[in-house]
């Protein structure tokens, strides 16, 4: 007789098992308890980790900002030493130019109007013309003028001169004639 072969057992599928220590049944909560405080522990490290990073995060933002506030600064530092004489320049230009627009020249009224533009467009703002008492920090008293009244004494009769602000900066106070 001849004997077949043996036929090929279906394997039995892997389980993992635990290793027990030599002579001790295995505790199923033991195992799992041990697993939760595994995870406690990850978690942990996890959230130290994150703290870590925030703070950091945190530093290198404060870090950012404060360059950022050096540069602005430094940016208005070159513009107070560079576009602001320039400014100053076409001001001069500016009252030029309105002296002679006062004769109805239309074309210098033109070249006024964009030259006014063009000193806005770079912070450079005319010093509104205000009737009122006279204020020195915006204003500068370069005449007189007879007061019709008492009440009017210390009060701004004409503007001679426009004043311009650049930012909160006065860069040339507005001349004017005060009532006395």
């Amino acid at each position: 007789m001849t004997t077949s072969p043996p036929l090929p057992q279906p394997e039995e599928p892997a389980v993992p098992r635990l290793t027990e220590p030599a002579g001790q049944p295995s505790d199923p909560f033991a195992v799992v308890a041990d697993a939760v405080d595994g995870m406690r522990h990850e978690l942990a490290a996890l959230g130290d980790q994150f703290r870590r990073r925030l703070l950091n995060d945190r530093e290198v933002r404060r870090s950012v900002d404060g360059l950022l506030t050096e540069l602005d600064h430094a940016r208005r530092a070159a513009e107070g030493r560079i576009v602001q004489p320039l400014l100053y320049d076409v001001v001069l230009i500016v009252d030029r130019l309105e002296r002679q627009a006062a004769q109805d020249d239309a074309l210098t009224g033109s070249v006024v109007t964009e030259l006014s533009a063009l000193l806005e467009k770079y912070g450079m703002r005319r010093i509104p013309v205000t009737r009122g008492p006279f204020n020195p920090e915006a204003q500068e008293a370069v005449g007189a003028a007879t007061a019709l009244s008492p009440d009017q004494s210390g009060e701004v009769a004409e503007v001679v001169r426009h004043g311009y602000r650049m930012d909160e900066r006065i860069v040339r106070p507005q001349q004017v004639r005060v009532y006395t």
